[in-house]
């Protein structure tokens, strides 16, 4: 078992994942695994790379508070046992993951996107929710361990709303995002947006409020660099996807 885990793992050793990956993986995922992975998740191109990219991204996320704790790994392991109905034998690679993931701290992008080829896209939100998973194994979320679920679901191209139906789930509050704060929906056309903006602009001018003291004044401060800063960003994906 000790040379499949192994090679298995060489894509990590590798940086960003090439075509080491591609025959290492397979022989990871006995035939017997593979149909009970079939079974519970229809469509998947490469279930050893899947299975090994959920594992890596939920230790990243645990690794934001440091060492990976026991809870924290047996949060990870819940999703393998009680989802994919893995054997203790079989989580036993799981554990090495976790171990591999800790010593090499491979970079979130590359993994992400071997995982959305290997599902073809079709699990995208079930990862950003293993995410949240093992972040609240560990407590209350930081603005550390958000700011990378945040990336996650960037490089997921989960949508604001998908991201917040995962939050939902979890009975966290939904995200304050560059839409919210301007009032618009996600769909909202570049026109709507500008529209939405200059009319925020005139409510919210810190000129409107200096006369109220040094408290308003400096919260209408911080509320229109907010409002720039949204508009910044929405107007930085429009070029970026054009």
């Amino acid at each position: 078992m000790s040379w499949i885990v192994g090679a298995g793992m060489g894509f990590l050793r590798g940086g960003p994942m090439g075509a080491v990956i591609g025959g290492a993986l397979q022989h990871i995922v006995t035939k017997k695994l593979q149909r009970k992975i079939r079974k519970s998740l229809p469509g998947l191109d490469d279930q050893g790379i899947f299975v090994t990219c959920i594992a890596v991204v939920m230790t990243k996320i645990s690794m934001l508070r440091g060492t990976v704790k026991p809870h924290s790994r047996m949060a990870i392991k819940v999703f393998f046992q009680k989802n994919l109905n893995y054997s203790a034998g079989e989580l036993s690679f799981i554990d090495n993951v976790v171990d591999e993931t800790q010593k090499l701290n491979p970079d979130l992008n590359p993994i992400v996107k071997q995982y959305c080829k290997a599902c073809n896209n079709h699990y995208t939100s079930l990862l950003l929710a293993l995410a949240y998973q093992v972040a609240l194994a560990e407590g209350e979320l930081t603005e550390v361990v958000q700011s990378e679920l945040n990336q996650l679901s960037k490089l997921l191209s989960l949508s604001y709303e998908q991201h917040d139906l995962i939050r939902d789930k979890y009975y966290l509050a939904a995200l304050k995002t560059p839409y919210t704060l301007l009032g618009v929906p996600s769909n909202a056309s570049s026109e709507e947006i500008k529209k939405a903006y200059r009319q925020m602009v005139m409510e919210y001018h810190p000129d409107k409020t200096a006369h109220l003291g040094e408290e308003q004044a400096q919260e209408a401060h911080l509320k229109f660099l907010e409002i720039m800063e949204a508009y910044k960003e929405l107007e930085s994906d429009r070029l970026s996807n054009q």
